[in-house]
């Protein structure tokens, strides 16, 4: 009898030590939470709410650590003892792997386990347990066991989405570089050991998963459960059941995901989840993850009530807890529906006395998903519109999107009949409509381009350069805007320059060189070009030009700046306007230049329309007789700025026009030199660059390059220097309707009105006979405008008022 008492109290010795979780007892278990420090060498995945670097979001360090101190009291609760490599996240605690693993050998344990997550390319996503050796033969056994102990309780959890599933569990010899000779957390191993890359962090929905405590605790017990396994072939008494909360029918828009996984759907964040018996509730947080986990239960049959607002509730019976096991629900909550179809917001939307581009789509966002077909016949907009129905954000977003851009300086009302529902059946309690007009225009154009069609003389070093009436999306312009030559093959750029100039001009251009002399090219630009209003130029339009040789004079080369700048100045008080600072001043350049080594390049800012920069040499460079002419090579800007050479006689300066900067790259213009003092030589004493008064001349780059001097013209041009074109504007002021008067032959020529910002206000083409004719600028507001005539080779301007009062 006393035998059997004996027998009796040692098994319930052992039950007692069961139930206290002593199963464990004389393991020993190191466990490296990976690096430490929120460091350089940690892994920081900002997603909002957090910023780049703040540590209350997604670190690789400070999630590894929640794992392994979980791990540790899970461990030391089942009687382990347990080492830590860190139990703080300090750079301090960021120590050698060469470290780690010896003190995990000094200390003679069973089992060493470095814990990390992964990243690869933002759309991977898998388990991988990494043990030293090669595949499928481990240095340790036990390593390898384990390994797949882990592997198999890590990719079980179902909440998770795993983007591959087979078999990883690799030997770190066969797995990394074969220079790497392995890791080095495992290579000096003498002790049974492995990596576990749980997850990978940089997957953004599993960054969002790993941002939630329990289940990163989860990972851990799956950890606890192969120890328990593997050392005791014991289970944990208790069970757990996890899973997510998550929208039937909406899905994420705000972070990329693995297309058609479960990670598709919208998490409810804030959602309650109630555990019946004990009426114990998870509260889901609002990382965008769903997730929720009920830990320590008894085996049995449980109740699952799910709850979020706007949400029908759900309730779940006969859910089944195991011992050692997880139970996985994942739940799917319809939205509640029982509201009416609303209007939340709407567009375009102007502002009082603004007008919206004609590029708008019609769009409306509504409180639910709205049923296509219904809204399709509630809708309308007079004027009568062609399109097309889309929709976005997962049928909450409703557009109409115009065939054609709509009609400019046009009122349009929207309707939106009641009969509108959401996909839950129920209709708007009423009719809903708003109106806007219109802007002024309803396509991007070019206002100015070079080289222009045509053209015959470009030089086998020039530059592409269009402006146009809006600022260009950076949107495929290397294929939108190309160069080819005859046989198609196209030109390769350099120098690219796009959206140059303040306000809503935009501008495109780049350099060509290794152009062949008397070969044709094809400029191209693409109907497809469209501006940050969304305007298309809706039109192909090509331009042809040939290419000729650089224009080689007999005249004499009086300056080729080769010496240096230094010594010319930029005159202020010859200047006038001019942008303070650097924005003005003259060097030499060895880059862009056609003869020697080195052009001289100008820099210049405009304040104003009335503005001119002047740069002097440091004394007279030569001088020059009544008659003769003068050449230079400019590389133009395209603009329309007005370059003259000054020269001085006793104080007394004269200007002689030498190119309006109508093209650019390299040219060659000459003018003919007429004093007032016919017999008297004059003193080159610099160069003056006055304001085209353009939106395109207030600042710039124009290169200089070989000043000539002949008695007889190079190029045979007879006029004594460039004429003014002149434009005539009457009456001026006027009230929107005016009398142009071109230096044009008779034809048809375009025509533009812009105000002083540079907004174009008219833009159309016209018949303009020798003597005048008659516009109609549909202008209604005072004000200073600008009006441009542009023929085949030339363009004029004129400014002009409109007074109603």
């Amino acid at each position: 009898m006393k035998k059997l008492v004996i027998i009796f109290c040692l098994f319930l010795t052992l039950f007692q030590g069961y139930l206290t979780g002593q199963n464990l007892e004389g393991i020993k278990i190191y466990i490296n939470p990976g690096h430490g420090g929120f460091d350089s060498d940690d892994r920081n995945v900002p997603v909002p709410p957090y910023a780049l670097g703040d540590t209350a979001g997604f670190w690789e360090s400070k999630s590894n650590l929640v794992k392994g101190l979980h791990l540790r009291s899970l461990l030391e609760n089942d009687g382990a003892e347990v080492i830590m490599s860190r139990v703080l996240n300090r750079s301090v605690d960021d120590r050698p792997l060469s470290a780690i693993a010896e003190e995990a050998n000094a200390n003679q344990v069973d089992f060493m386990i470095s814990i990390h997550s992964n990243a690869f390319n933002s759309m991977t996503n898998y388990v991988l347990m990494l043990f030293h050796g090669w595949d499928n033969a481990p240095i340790l056994p036990q390593s390898m066991e384990l390994a797949n102990l882990f592997y198999d309780n890590l990719i079980s959890n179902q909440t998770s989405f795993w983007t591959y599933t087979g078999r990883n569990v690799r030997g770190d010899k066969s797995f990394a570089p074969e220079s790497w000779n392995g890791y080095g957390v495992l290579r000096p191993l003498k002790v049974p050991g492995l990596i576990s890359e749980g997850s990978f962090h940089d997957y953004i929905p599993e960054t969002y998963r790993l941002l939630n405590r329990e289940y990163k605790h989860l990972e851990a017990w799956n950890f606890y459960k192969a120890f328990l396994q593997y050392y005791a072939g014991a289970v944990d008494p208790k069970g757990k059941i996890a899973g997510y909360v998550k929208d039937s029918f909406r899905k994420v828009t705000d972070y990329p995901f693995v297309q058609n996984s479960k990670d598709q759907w919208l998490p409810v964040n804030g959602a309650r989840v109630t555990l019946q018996p004990g009426d114990l509730i998870y509260q889901v947080d609002s990382l965008n993850n769903g997730f929720y986990l009920f830990d320590n239960l008894e085996p049995g049959i449980y109740r699952l009530l799910f709850a979020a607002e706007k949400y029908l509730p759900i309730e779940v019976d006969g859910i089944t807890v195991k011992q050692g096991e997880v139970t996985y629900y994942l739940c799917q909550l319809e939205q509640d529906r029982s509201d009416p179809m609303k209007v939340l917001d709407y567009s375009p939307i102007a502002s009082a006395g603004e007008r919206v581009s004609a590029a708008s789509p019609v769009i409306f966002r509504f409180n639910f998903e709205v049923d296509r077909p219904s809204f399709e016949k509630a809708f309308s907009i007079m004027p009568a519109v062609a399109g097309l129905f889309a929709y976005a954000d997962q049928d909450r977003t409703a557009m109409f999107i115009p065939d054609e851009p709509l009609e400019p300086a046009t009122f349009y009302t929207v309707n939106l009949s009641k009969e509108v529902m959401h996909i839950g059946g129920l209709s708007m309690e009423e009719d809903f409509s708003f109106s806007f007009e219109t802007a002024l225009k309803n396509r991007l154009s070019v206002v100015r381009m070079y080289p222009r069609d045509g053209m015959d003389e470009v030089y086998p070093v020039t530059q592409v350069r269009i402006y146009f009436d809006g600022r260009l999306k950076n949107e495929m312009l290397a294929s939108r805007i190309r160069v080819e030559d005859m046989a198609g093959n196209i030109l390769n750029r350099t120098g690219v320059e796009l959206n140059t100039f303040p306000g809503n001009y935009g501008s495109y251009a780049f350099t060509l060189s290794g152009l062949t002399p008397g070969q044709s090219y094809r400029l191209t630009l693409s109907k497809d070009l469209v501006d940050e209003e969304g305007l298309f130029l809706y039109k192909d339009s090509v331009i042809n030009f040939t290419v000729k040789p650089v224009f080689s004079s007999s005249a004499d080369v009086v300056f080729d700046f080769e010496e240096s700048a230094t010594n010319w100045a930029i005159d202020t008080l010859g200047s006038k306007n001019i942008l303070p600072g650097t924005a003005n001043r003259i060097l030499r350049y060895g880059t862009s230049k056609l003869f020697g080594g080195y052009s001289y390049r100008l820099i210049y800012g405009f304040g104003d329309a009335e503005a001119h920069v002047t740069a002097r040499p440091p004394g007279p460079l030569f001088t020059v007789r009544n008659g003769q002419y003068c050449g230079l090579y400019i590389w133009g800007d395209l603009s329309e700025n007005k370059l003259v050479l000054l020269f001085d006689l006793g104080g007394t300066e004269v200007e002689i026009p030498v190119a309006e900067i109508d093209f650019a790259g390299w040219q060659f213009r000459e003018c003919r030199l007429l004093f007032p003092e016919t017999e008297a030589d004059y003193a080159f004493s610099g160069f003056r660059l006055k304001s085209g008064g353009t939106p395109f001349s207030s600042g710039g780059v124009i290169f200089m390059d070989n000043l000539l001097l002949g008695d007889n013209s190079s190029t045979g041009i007879q006029q004594a220097a460039l004429p003014d074109k002149k434009i005539l504007i009457y009456p001026n002021p006027n009230r929107g309707t005016l009398n142009v008067v071109v230096p044009f032959p008779d034809g048809h020529y375009t025509y533009r009105i812009t105000d002083l910002s540079g907004r174009t206000i008219v833009q159309d083409a016209a018949y303009f006979p020798v003597n005048g004719t008659n516009l109609s600028t549909g202008i209604q507001k005072d004000g200073l405008y600008m009006l441009t005539v542009q023929s085949h080779s030339e363009i004029v301007h004129g400014l002009f008022s409109v007074i109603f009062k």
